[in-house]
């Protein structure tokens, strides 16, 4: 889909803490097939996808 525009996006995953289990953002995928997490208050490295 190169060119498109990312102009739609659904989350489709949540973003949790690895170590307490606390939702710290979402994946959200775009109408061009791209895959972009959305923080809650700054990335984080330590995370489980869910």
């Amino acid at each position: 889909m190169p060119g498109q525009k990312r102009l739609e996006a659904e989350p489709v995953k949540r973003i949790l803490d690895a170590e307490t289990g606390e939702v710290v953002g979402w994946l959200y995928k775009w109408n061009t097939g791209a895959l972009v997490p959305m923080w809650k208050n700054g990335k984080r490295t330590d995370v489980i996808y869910q």
